[in-house]
């Protein structure tokens, strides 16, 4: 276990059990990872996040997949607890342990052979979050297997349940934008935030110069932006949504915590 400077009875709790507890202060989740993974010495290594609650067979049923092909990386997805907030519900969407439409792995459930795991050099220590979606990229390009299987999805209890913490953590995931501009600039969720964040100053400068026509146009950009990305993540979901009640409560999430 590593623990990155937690101020609860993280270490008290761990201590109760055969656990090697490791620690390391200051540094990016990358690191954190990477510190375990330095310590262990098993053929397999996973990754596994403290708010996140696994089946019983989790282990085996990584092993048997992982024990038939040496390229294979595994990945599970995050679902949410049993009665979730309307916040997680209307943000995490789809909550299948049947269907999986995610294509990268999530850094909390993550099943690789040491060996494929030290040859890319770990997890990039640089990124404030991402890190998880950034060794799948390298992972593909060195002609590894990566597959995100549903029956490894873990309940994962760290979804915000309210507003201020939940825009704090969008902030945390959206840090490498500005610290990776050039690659940035061809992230299509990038360029609809930058149109997003134009049109929000552009309102304001057409009201500044009494101009309707200008207003409008930075409206009708404005409120069309969370439009695309919340059909963006439905379709890419498939979340079914049966009332407009729903619909809307959808997209003033994604715009307000844009």
């Amino acid at each position: 276990m590593v623990d990155n400077g937690s101020v609860d009875r993280t270490i008290e709790y761990a201590s109760q059990f055969n656990v090697n507890i490791l620690s390391i202060l200051n540094v990016k989740v990358g690191d954190v990872r990477n510190h375990g993974a330095s310590h262990a010495s098993g053929k397999f290594l996973v990754f596994l996040d403290s708010d996140c609650v696994v089946d019983p067979d989790w282990l085996n049923v990584a092993y048997d997949r992982l024990s038939q092909d040496n390229n294979l990386v595994l990945g599970g997805r995050y679902l949410m607890r049993d009665n979730p907030s309307w916040l997680e519900k209307y943000w995490v969407l789809n909550n299948s342990r049947h269907q999986v439409y995610l294509t990268t792995l999530v850094g909390g459930c993550i099943f690789i052979c040491k060996e494929i795991f030290d040859r890319l050099n770990g997890f990039n220590g640089k990124l404030h979050s991402g890190e998880d979606s950034d060794l799948t990229e390298r992972l593909r390009a060195a002609g590894y297997r990566v597959e995100i299987f549903p029956k490894l999805s873990v309940v994962h209890l760290g979804y915000p349940s309210k507003i201020i913490p939940f825009i704090k953590r969008q902030l945390w995931h959206s840090a490498d934008y500005i610290t990776n501009f050039r690659k940035s600039i061809y992230d299509k969720v990038f360029i609809l935030t930058l149109l997003f964040i134009a049109a929000f100053v552009g309102f304001f400068v057409g009201v500044a110069m009494n101009n309707q026509v200008f207003m409008g146009v930075a409206l009708i950009v404005f409120l069309c932006m969370p439009a695309i990305l919340s059909y963006k993540r439905l379709s890419r979901s498939k979340t079914t949504y049966k009332t407009l009640k729903d619909i809307f409560a959808y997209i003033w999430l994604t715009c307000f915590t844009w």
